[in-house]
């Protein structure tokens, strides 16, 4: 890494230059050469990852239950000679598929240096959480990819970061660090659900440099702090995860707190998916850890361009191998990056199936609402629409006070636009709307089947 940080030294007395221990040893190897192969030209990050992905695939064929015959397509492959081609004739593993198999998809040798396995569980906002099994060497890849993000990002480790976010059963809310293999500022984390004054107020006491939260939860802090008049002081950069952040989101706190937002892309089961670019602010796909394939409703991968299913293959995962899977989202592919990286780029995220509007004529979007945008038209501090019918959809708000019949009157315009089409609108004013138990917020969802 490029840095002039120092790693934690494992080694009494040995302060400069760190002897850190194995596992940090270990991550620091794996991340030098990550700083090497995201130069690499795509060719030839790509035949890399087909030589990983023989192993993985020998290794699922004669360990893991589920695959003894799933992976038939590849009999005859000859050392050396897997292709992008062959590997996309195995089928698409689907959430559901993960879920009925079960321990199936568990290896029943897995290689001792992998070990030792955590359990690792997706959010279930759709009900359906799932579990997947994490080892020793995924969670080396996932903190050398921790790195490169705090690396791109240009983060000064010294440095205190608050997180406000959804916080797991056992976690003790002590400070931690956030940096892998370095002694770094504390990390101080609240609970997502406290309420937005209570968290603006703790930020402002922490003073943080760097602030990790979801992307809703970063536009109500920004319109909160913009209603008090108020900034948290010492704040540097804001790290969004999660939720799809909004460009309206990142550009309301980039001009009203003056500090740059930073995007990533990650899923529970699986880990960093994409990091936004230093230079152009671009998601660069961690082609080191993952493969990832963009696919339109046929399995044809899309162009720069068109948006598409995101099925991943993760390359190391020899616990429970995750090939070809498909984990709900939908993403547009992007062009090769100015900077030079050859790791591939995904233009953007949309989110989730179900986050789509299904129009009259048959059709997909993902409405973009803005997520201060309907505060600018009335005192709307909360509002989310769903997709009850073929024409008809729920806007659920929170107001400070009843709107007037020009209000929403300009906000049914609004909505109605975003929308792609003059749906029914039917108003619902709330107290409250509850985040899901993952502390995800979705502005947009859809109870159509789709």
């Amino acid at each position: 890494m490029n840095r002039s940080e120092i790693p934690e030294s494992a080694i009494s007395g040995m302060i400069w230059p760190a002897l850190p221990d194995g596992p940090a040893a270990r991550m620091f190897a794996l991340a030098r050469q990550l700083d090497e192969s995201q130069w690499w030209a795509s060719a030839a990050l790509e035949k890399n990852q087909m030589r990983q992905l023989e192993q993985l695939a020998g290794h699922a064929v004669r360990t893991v239950p589920f695959y003894k015959n799933r992976l038939d397509c590849l009999l005859g492959i000859l050392p050396g000679d897997l292709t992008l081609d062959r590997w996309r004739d195995i089928p698409i593993l689907r959430r559901a598929d993960l879920q009925r198999a079960g321990s199936e998809l568990y290896s029943t040798a897995l290689p001792k240096s992998h070990a030792p396995v955590i359990d690792a569980t997706s959010s279930g906002s759709t009900g359906r959480p799932v579990t997947a099994k994490i080892t020793m060497v995924t969670r080396l890849f996932s903190d050398a990819v921790t790195l490169r993000y705090h690396d791109w990002a240009g983060r000064d480790f010294s440095a205190k970061t608050c997180a406000i976010e959804i916080i797991q059963s056992g976690t003790t809310g002590e400070p931690t660090g956030w940096a892998p293999g370095y002694i770094s500022g504390p990390m101080m984390v609240l609970a997502i659900d406290k309420p937005v004054d209570e968290q603006f107020d703790w930020l402002v006491g922490h003073a943080p440099a760097y602030l990790l939260t979801y992307p809703t939860n970063l536009a109500a802090l920004v319109r909160h702090s913009l209603d008090r008049d108020e900034r948290i002081p010492g704040l540097r950069q804001v790290a969004t995860m999660s939720e799809v952040l909004d460009p309206s989101t990142k550009e309301d706190c980039e001009r009203h707190w003056g500090v740059p937002v930073v995007n990533s892309y990650s899923a529970k089961e699986i880990g960093s998916i994409a990091l936004q670019c230093p230079e152009h602010g671009r998601l660069h796909i961690q082609s080191e850890s993952l493969l990832v394939e963009i696919l339109d409703e046929t399995g044809r991968a899309c162009d720069p361009g068109e948006i598409g299913r995101v099925v991943i293959s993760d390359l190391h995962n020899f616990a429970m191998p995750l090939i070809r899977y498909e984990i709900g989202d939908y993403a547009e592919m992007g062009e090769p990056c100015p900077c030079g990286r050859g790791l591939p780029v995904l233009r953007r995220v949309l989110g989730r199936t179900r986050n789509r509007v299904r129009l009259p004529s048959g059709a997909y979007i993902w409405p973009r609402f803005g997520a201060n945008r309907a505060s600018r038209i009335a005192p709307v501090r909360q509002s989310q629409l769903v997709q009850v019918s073929e024409m008809e959809i729920l806007v659920n708000l929170v107001v400070e006070r009843p709107l007037t019949a020009d209000e929403e009157a300009a906000l049914t315009e609004m909505y109605q636009h975003s929308l792609g089409h003059p749906f029914g609108l039917r108003y619902v004013y709330l107290d409250e709307i509850p985040r899901a138990a993952s502390g995800k917020f979705e502005d947009f969802r859809s109870e159509l089947e789709l």
